[in-house]
């Protein structure tokens, strides 16, 4: 059985659909959402299997921002677009991104032969290329798919990664397996991919490594192998704790092993207990952590963000491209208005702000808090081009909050 969204604003010709698709209901299962919001919702929690979606809808996520979510989040899932739209030479742009594109007004019958079609031809397999192998597997881990991928620049040169539930369990590759061929996968250049299901046995989990390792060692790997420099360096300054350093933006490692000594532990910051500077100062994965940004360098418009602590410390930062937005100044500033937004709303009885977004001519400010009843506070940042996407924005932030918190604790 197979779940397929339909989205669609048109409250009536929902109803309409759905009376008219409970004849089908062996094959597929319809469920439905009236927004692009209610959608993305239902995105992170259903296993979808296809997505029908209207073009033209009220809220801060058309239809077409459901596209690009799509193909950025789960782009395993194919879509068809139901429209009135009548701009053509939007809607030949749109065509090579989707399944198929349907005039309203539609006729079920003909809906249901496209949606049974593209499941039949999709339910072993499906493909995607203009990403890198480390990347996908990036999005599949937030996303917690489970498939097999097969990976290849060429016909002859392909190689098999196992995923279960976003976690990458075993590797095939060349007479290899496990981490060595995982590693030579992920460094393979201008790759397609085949996305299929896993074979219906139990696959043993024989890699056991965390995948940001992974990804980092094949890029050392790659790197050795071809004399060069690789665009992202280790930062090797001890052996259980390293970052990344992509162009300008490097981000010194901070030290969170080291015990606070009695005079730093007895000197009170402003704004956060004893207790609460403690528990920030745990050992963090610094590497994992930097990974956590890749869902937002996905959303339209993104710049840059940041993860800081309660006194605006940045801990780990990242940015979608070589310019230098000086995190390292800025973020105290824009961290001590939200602080201020914190304290002033709880003072006049709101309980305290834990999502702020400042606008300003050139771009969006979005930041968001771990949260009062967390055990450790920060807060994270995202500065935006002035039509970034904010509404994605801030719902991956939110997804983001208990995974840091998981990582800090």
């Amino acid at each position: 059985m197979y779940d397929i969204l339909i989205v669609d604003d048109d409250l009536f010709a929902l109803a309409l659909l759905e009376e008219q698709l409970k004849s089908y209901g062996d094959f597929f299962t319809p469920v439905y959402a009236s927004n692009g919001r209610e959608a993305v919702e239902i995105l992170g929690q259903e296993d979808i299997s296809l997505l029908v979606t209207d073009l033209i809808m009220p809220g801060d996520i058309s239809g077409w921002d459901l596209v690009d979510y799509i193909e950025n989040f789960h782009p395993h899932i194919p879509v068809v677009v139901i429209t009135g739209c009548v701009d053509q030479e939007k809607i030949e742009q749109l065509r090579p991104r989707v399944r198929q594109i349907l005039m309203k007004p539609i006729k079920v019958k003909q809906l249901v032969k496209i949606v049974t079609g593209i499941l039949n031809e999709d339910i072993t397999s499906g493909s995607l290329k203009g990403i890198s192998v480390g990347a996908f597997l990036q999005l599949l881990e937030i996303d917690g798919r489970t498939c097999l991928l097969e990976v290849g620049n060429s016909p002859k040169n392909k190689g098999l990664l196992y995923v279960n539930r976003g976690k990458l369990y075993d590797a095939e590759y060349d007479g290899l397996r496990e981490e060595k061929a995982a590693q030579k996968i992920i460094a393979m250049d201008n790759v397609q991919f085949q996305i299929k299901a896993l074979p219906k046995i139990e696959i043993r989990q024989r890699i056991k490594t965390d995948l940001m390792s992974i990804i980092m060692e094949s890029m050392k790997m790659k790197d050795e192998e071809s004399g060069g420099h690789a665009d992202l360096k280790l930062l090797e300054e001890d052996e259980d704790c390293y970052g990344i350093c992509e162009g300008k933006n490097e981000i010194p490692k901070l030290d969170r092993t080291a015990p606070l000594s009695e005079a730093e532990s007895q000197q009170p910051v402003a704004g956060i207990s004893n207790q609460e500077k403690r528990q920030e100062d745990k050992t963090m994965n610094v590497t994992t952590l930097e990974n956590m940004f890749t869902s937002l360098r996905c959303i339209k418009g993104y710049k840059t963000a940041a993860l800081m602590n309660f006194s605006g410390e940045i801990l780990i930062a990242d940015s979608a491209d070589a310019t230098d937005y000086d995190l390292e100044n800025i973020g105290p500033i824009f961290n001590d208005v939200f602080r201020s937004a914190e304290e002033s709303s709880e003072r006049i009885g709101l309980n305290a702000c834990i999502e702020l977004v400042m606008k300003t001519p050139r771009g969006l400010v979005v930041m968001c808090c771990s949260g009062l009843g967390a055990s450790i506070h920060f807060h994270l940042i995202a500065l935006l081009d002035k039509d970034g996407n904010q509404a994605l924005t801030k719902m991956q932030m939110a997804k983001l909050v208990p995974i840091i918190l998981k990582e800090l604790e």
